[in-house]
């Protein structure tokens, strides 16, 4: 049920991209402007998980997750009636609001469930749900775009979230999950202790390169091949689908080479690969880039989120105790603050330099991202 509810959840969340070239023509909008529609729904995941993390040590998750669950149903219904530029705005900000609530409270139950050996790996298939829910939603939304409506894709993503609302009946009571109230300073403390700060920062600058290069390449396919479809648009993200088993191995990579730091380091490599490679004008080229690409980062992804909640966990000398609701909620809030800026940065900023001049940006970036990668230790 928990990776159903994600896969879902998820699905809603990118349908959007691959058809922002065919909005500003619909909706009569600048690149911005419609790259906002993706934008304004990361906007408020950025900033509230947090306070949701605080949430699940009051409130009963299963009550979090029902209540999420109805109003994301409700949402998504309105979207696909609504016709004008401001309602869609205003309904995907509301998405960015209901959101956190699921995810943070299913990141917690994913690491709470688990035995403490098998954090890593639950993480890894919690990764996985999302990746295959991002994927298929923009598959989906481009072929829905090229042969009936664009807004049909909320209608049947609205009817299909009803099945893990109903499904949640039957999750046990919170009692064995035990969300304690934490004091104010538990930020602070999850913060202030570089194993978590160095993880947070590295994700941060690497999913923003990889957020960047996500949003520009429907605008770049557009400019660099006028007429292009929204289907093909939205066939270059099935190469997607490979953050699968990266996820899902992601554990036994960290075995197989001793560290987090070398795994992060190899995953870096792969999207840096992929950044490069859209330097090719091919038409073929982002479908191939698309494999090093999203395999590199979800293997970041997961490797991440595995090692903070096995870092949260294990007692460490000269560390202090920390939660996992809020170190996950922490996370969440890292990773959709740079997904943010990521998904509307480089768009606006592809309007004044060139495509080489974002490249190298980007680029930059990742570089960032891996210095701070090595400072990482083992817990």
């Amino acid at each position: 049920m928990v990776l159903l509810t994600t896969f879902l959840a998820f699905c809603t969340l990118y349908t959007l991209q691959p058809l922002l070239p065919q909005l500003v023509e619909v909706l009569d909008i600048s690149a911005g402007e419609a790259a906002l529609l993706v934008t304004v729904t990361l906007i408020p995941m950025g900033l509230v998980p947090v306070f949701y993390g605080f949430f699940l040590q009051a409130i009963p998750a299963k009550t979090m997750l029902r209540l999420a669950l109805f109003f994301l149903i409700l949402d998504q219904i309105a979207l696909f009636f609504a016709s004008q530029y401001w309602q869609l705005v205003v309904l995907r900000l509301l998405q960015g609001l209901i959101l956190p609530a699921l995810f943070t409270a299913l990141m917690t139950y994913c690491s709470k469930m688990a035995v403490p050996d098998r954090v890593r790996s639950m993480m890894g298939w919690y990764v996985a749900s999302t990746i295959v829910g991002g994927c298929l939603s923009r598959a989906l939304s481009g072929m829905l775009a090229t042969s009936f409506h664009w807004q049909w894709i909320f209608l049947i993503l609205g009817i299909a979230l009803i099945i893990p609302l109903f499904l949640t009946r039957k999750i046990a009571a919170d009692a064995e999950v035990n969300f304690a109230r934490v004091d104010s300073k538990a930020i602070k403390r999850v913060i202030s202790q570089p194993t978590y700060t160095n993880a947070y920062l590295t994700l941060i600058f690497s999913f923003f390169a990889f957020g960047g290069i996500l949003a520009l390449i429907p605008f770049r396919l557009y400019e660099v091949h006028p007429g292009i479809s929204s289907l093909t648009i939205s066939l270059v993200y099935l190469g997607y689908v490979i953050g699968v088993p990266a996820a899902i191995y992601s554990g036994r990579l960290v075995q197989f080479f001793g560290e987090e730091r070398r795994v992060l380091l190899f995953g870096l490599i792969f999207v840096a690969m992929g950044i490069l490679g859209l330097l090719n004008e091919s038409v073929w080229a982002p479908f191939f880039i698309m494999l090093p690409l999203a395999g590199g980062m979800f293997l970041i992804h997961s490797t991440l989120s595995g090692y903070i909640n096995h870092c949260a966990g294990v007692k460490t000398s000269g560390d202090q105790a920390v939660d996992k609701g809020v170190v996950n909620g922490l996370y969440v809030c890292v990773y959709y603050v740079s997904g943010t800026l990521g998904s509307w940065l480089p768009v606006v900023a592809y309007q004044h330099f060139s495509w080489f001049v974002i490249i190298a940006a980007l680029m930059c970036f990742l570089a960032t991202s891996a210095m701070i990668a090595t400072r990482l230790k083992q817990c």
